[in-house]
């Protein structure tokens, strides 16, 4: 049937990571050849109609994400010199608070802030050490997998702003609906957090833990809706922080993060709504676009984020850590060019067509439930939300018809990014934060994350029933 050979590129992406271990630039490159092998060889598929606009867009999208990705590596290089990261972690240590619900802090307000503003897994090296200290080693790495759930708007929001490219749609009513999507993601896993250790009041700590989750919920959806898009995860983070930190008993001082965490912070926030007003009054973005893609040099976060770098070290640019920084996302952006790459060769031959109508034949309700399942693969495979995105929104707009109509970029976003807690880069990154103290192997958290993602997918299927 043609339909498997269309699904083979997928397959052998799948089993390059998970079976043979292989990088994701590397799976991704063997199956975008396997896409170009099958268009020469079966008269079914073809290439694209318009190869070179294909082509500029994905460059553009590229662009797009190596614009926030490089400056957000090196400021979170500057933020470790500087110490900020770990004046974090000794005031999260020193919070007034108890145990589980400072770990419902962690994982649904800390984490999401710190992974929000840099992305690449930073948070960890925040949450991390807090949690060893809260919790035996087992238990605190896999409450450090569930502080990683920010993804549709972790590194300032670009899965969701290249999602919104992908799927044709305005950035602002994607991070509205992925919003939606998500809003039971957050408080379960804050929950299943809390209770990992055991508290003695369960029901209480988990009832604590819920709500601090839907506070994080409800502060995506409310800044998405006001067109607070890229900086939504870092402030819901900060507003679920602090409302969570009212009962403390301790004094206003103690409280408040330190002075360079605020800093920080609020360069990189205050250099976005410069750049936003600066476009209100009608300075030109720098626009390129090619065919429906388009990247905007003033709207991307990459300036906010170089600039607070800039500042932080009073205009000084380090030589070695740009050139750590090129190093460090030249991978990533490999692969996510080899899955933009296979998801528009896929889309414009016609292979996406074949798997969507496979899909499609099945009753309505199988559709609905198949998009969450095809947006967590894709997560789970990349190791990454934009890559996620990438990769599998195509199909995911072909099944919009007979699945969740106009949902279908939401859903895809929000369980790409879901997903990708548990996928092999991620628990690997978990492990060499731990270090010595990691006393748990890397197939254990694998099958650990797999449960999770389970529940995970389960909260986004009824959503997605909901609203279909």
């Amino acid at each position: 049937m043609v339909w498997t050979a269309a699904v083979s590129p997928l397959v052998l992406v799948l089993v390059m990571i998970t079976g043979l271990r292989r990088p994701a630039h590397w799976a991704a490159l063997a199956g975008a050849v396997l896409a170009v092998a099958l268009i020469w060889w079966l008269p079914d598929f073809a290439l694209p109609a318009d190869p070179a606009a294909d082509a500029g867009g994905a460059g553009l999208l590229v662009l797009n994400a190596a614009a926030v990705m490089l400056p957000g590596v090196y400021l979170s290089q500057v933020l470790t010199r500087r110490e900020v990261h770990r004046s974090l972690q000794e005031w999260v240590r020193a919070l007034p608070l108890p145990g589980p619900a400072k770990i419902a802090l962690v994982v649904a307000g800390i984490a999401p802030t710190v992974e929000s503003l840099t992305g690449f897994g930073v948070s960890l090296l925040v949450t991390v050490p807090v949690l060893l200290a809260l919790a035996p080693p087992a238990t605190a790495l896999r409450q450090a997998m569930l502080g990683m759930n920010i993804m549709p708007w972790g590194t300032l929001g670009l899965a969701t702003v290249i999602g919104a490219a992908l799927a044709g749609m305005d950035t602002a009513a994607l991070g509205t609906a992925t919003a939606i999507t998500s809003s039971l993601v957050f408080p379960l896993v804050a929950v299943w957090a809390t209770l990992l250790v055991r508290p003695r009041r369960r029901v209480l700590s988990a009832a604590v833990a819920a709500g601090v989750g839907g506070m994080l919920s409800l502060g995506l959806l409310a800044l998405n809706w006001m067109g607070v898009v890229e900086a939504a995860g870092v402030v819901a983070g900060l507003l679920t922080t602090a409302i969570a930190l009212v009962p403390g008993r301790a004094g206003a001082g103690r409280l408040l993060p330190p002075r360079a965490v605020l800093v920080a912070y609020g360069l990189v926030l205050g250099g976005i709504a410069v750049s936003r007003a600066a476009i209100a009054l009608g300075v030109p973005p720098l626009e390129l676009r090619a065919g429906e893609t388009t990247f905007a040099l003033l709207s991307s976060p990459g300036l906010p984020l170089f600039a607070a770098a800039l500042l932080l070290d009073r205009g000084r640019l380090r030589g070695t850590e740009v050139r750590a920084a090129f190093a460090r996302v030249g991978r990533p952006l490999l692969a996510l060019a080899g899955f933009v790459v296979l998801g528009r060769l896929m889309a414009g031959s016609g292979m996406i067509g074949e798997l969507g109508a496979a899909v499609e034949a099945a009753p309505p309700l199988v559709a609905v439930l198949a998009a969450p399942a095809l947006g967590m693969l894709s997560g789970f495979i990349t190791g990454s939300n934009v890559g996620g995105n990438a990769l599998m929104m195509p199909l995911q707009e072909r099944l919009a018809a007979s699945g969740v109509g106009e949902w279908f970029a939401a859903v895809q976003n929000s369980a790409a990014g879901h997903a990708v807690f548990t996928s092999l880069p991620m628990i690997m990154l978990v492990l060499a934060v731990a270090g010595d103290r990691a006393e748990t192997e890397e197939h254990t958290l694998l099958r650990f994350g797999l449960g999770v993602a389970a529940a995970v997918y389960a909260a986004l299927a009824l959503v997605a029933v909901v609203v279909s």
